[in-house]
């Protein structure tokens, strides 16, 4: 059997202290028996969607096209929502099914809606639980019905973070662990109940809990501050208790592959604001109007109370979307601005108001590279005034980071930033131009976490992954320190090997161990050609409100 576990957001840098601290003894064990380690490189950008379904597809974003949480909307200066029907290639999951074995997941996000290709398929945290849709969350439609009745909820929820207040995080200490530990529960249950060939489940809590919790243990921080401290090594001793509930129930022949997405990091307090930057260095330009769009959303998120939102959202006919769009660009006077950003801490980037392509586009594709070129130069200047130090070290053309058929949906040029004493920039709205400096410190009110503000953990670029078993070359976590790294779709492949497959046409990952063959022939697999389905109105608000309470979304 092969036995996949996901722990989104785990760092080999906590993974090694809670280890040494005696917090992970099932894991130590893994590591001291010869698993094979690796550091894992995250995509472009190191967040959640793209990161893994270039696991399950081993291919990279612009091949398989979930390129980040959303996709530019053609003919608009909007954004869209994606969800797995965005996804254009075949998971592992679908080459497993063809070739006859019997495959479960559980929890993987940017699976919603189902495959519906394995034996069961409980979607991930993105799935839209509180919609009248929501019995998609399942594969087969009736097991999550089943799973309800038994446990109360699927245990994929997340914890509820439309209000943080000052009991709130108290409140989610608890909420974590007990969520982690149901999840084992049922995990456990459903390999035992099932037999399987391949077992795939996924853990969000490690990167929620980083999000939240980092400014409360990390005394160095900027950001730090009194709080619930032991939060983090809470979660990940439970992560470790859940680890051993299921190696027990995969039985000792198993293979397990544990992996993360990305690792987690501490946030600054020094916060970005990227289009007011770009209007002072004549880049682009504000038209003193937009304020109402997002004194909308800003006033949504406060007064409707989160079990209404999305039925509100709903009602209105699709305005989570266009809520969302219009907050994000709003102020900017498109018939003057060459340059606009995204705004988003995870993914600094720029984007050309392009003729041919933006709708009121002003730039010449002739003279694209010259202003890459100049904006270029000027990024490299740039002098961050708490310590005088540079604020972007490169800047890359994403010609030169992307060829797949989706690149066009990633900006133009994509950034890497210093991290000033190691902790990263924040960034936020440039508030349609009412921020009059490109660069502060966060107040008081933006450091708790809540919905559009900075979390004081981030994601980090590298994550783990530890193969145990019959098929793990036995070198240990010395590997990691050595710098032997692979990417996301590199474990996809060595996913499908390990069940005895070859990697399919689609992917670009290579295997990371040796196995002899097992004579199973993977199918052919081809580009998915079912239409791409937007969220339905309530579906996409409930998503969107996720997604911003963990500071993905200004």
């Amino acid at each position: 059997m092969l036995l996949v576990v996901g722990w989104d957001g785990a760092g080999w840098n906590l993974v090694r202290r809670f280890v040494g601290e005696g917090r992970m003894p099932t894991t130590a064990r893994l590591l001291a028996g010869g698993a094979c380690t690796w550091n894992v490189r995250s995509t472009t950008p190191p967040v959640t969607f793209p990161a893994w379904t270039s696991f399950l597809t081993g291919a990279n974003p612009d091949h398989h096209g979930i390129t980040d949480f959303t996709i530019p909307r053609p003919g608009a200066y909007a954004v869209r929502f994606v969800n797995a029907t965005h996804r254009r290639l075949p998971t592992f999951v679908a080459s497993m099914a063809d070739a006859g074995l019997r495959i479960g997941m559980y929890g993987m996000p940017a699976t919603f809606p189902p495959e519906a290709r394995g034996v069961f398929e409980i979607c991930g945290f993105d799935t839209p639980l509180g919609s009248s849709a929501s019995v998609r969350a399942t594969h087969p439609e009736s097991f999550g019905r089943e799973i309800r009745e038994r446990h109360g909820r699927l245990g994929i929820e997340g914890i509820p973070q439309g209000r943080i207040d000052a009991t709130w995080h108290r409140r989610a200490a608890l909420r974590l662990v007990d969520d982690v530990r149901l999840r084992s529960r049922i995990a456990e249950e459903l390999m035992r109940e099932h037999a399987l060939d391949v077992f795939v489940v996924h853990f969000m809590e490690p990167d929620t809990v980083a999000h939240h919790f980092w400014q409360f243990d990390d005394e160095a921080s900027p950001r730090h501050r009194e709080g619930p401290r032991g939060v983090i090594a809470d979660v990940y001793a439970a992560l470790d208790e859940g680890l051993a509930r299921l190696l027990a129930a995969a039985g000792n022949d198993a293979d397990v592959l544990l992996l993360s997405d990305h690792g987690s990091a501490g946030g600054s307090d020094r916060v970005l604001l990227w289009n007011r930057w770009l209007a002072d260095h004549g880049y682009l330009r504000f038209t003193g109007s937009g304020a109402a769009a997002q004194g909308l959303k800003r006033r949504a998120l406060a007064s409707i109370p989160s079990s209404w939102q999305a039925r509100a959202f709903a009602a209105a006919g699709g305005l989570a979307d266009r809520v969302e769009s219009g907050s994000r660009f709003a102020g900017i006077d498109w018939d003057h601005t060459s340059v606009y950003s995204d705004e988003v801490a995870y993914f600094p980037s720029l984007r050309i108001n392009l003729q041919g392509r933006e709708p009121r586009g002003i730039v010449s594709p002739a003279v694209r590279e010259e202003l890459l070129a100049r904006l270029t130069q000027d990024l490299l200047e740039m002098k961050d005034p708490f310590d005088d130090g540079c604020v972007v070290l490169s800047a890359a053309r994403r010609e030169a980071l992307f060829d797949g058929p989706f690149a066009a949906r990633l900006p133009d040029l994509v950034l890497e930033l210093r991290k000033p004493g190691g902790y990263a920039y924040a960034a936020a709205s440039s508030r349609a131009g009412r921020e009059k400096t490109w660069i502060r410190r966060l107040g008081d009110d933006e450091q708790v976490g809540a919905k559009g503000s900075a979390p004081g953990g981030v994601h980090d670029q590298y994550g783990i992954a530890l193969l145990a078993g019959p098929h793990a070359r036995p070198h240990g976590v010395a590997a990691c320190d050595d710098g032997d790294t692979c990417g996301l779709a590199d474990l996809g492949v060595t996913a499908l090997a390990l069940a005895g497959l070859p990697a399919t046409a689609s992917m670009q990952g290579r295997c990371l161990v040796e196995l002899p063959a097992r004579g199973i022939a993977a199918s052919v697999a081809t580009p998915r050609t079912e239409p791409e389905s937007d969220y339905a109105a309530d579906e996409e608000r409930e998503v969107e409100s996720r997604l911003r309470a963990l500071g993905y979304l200004p």
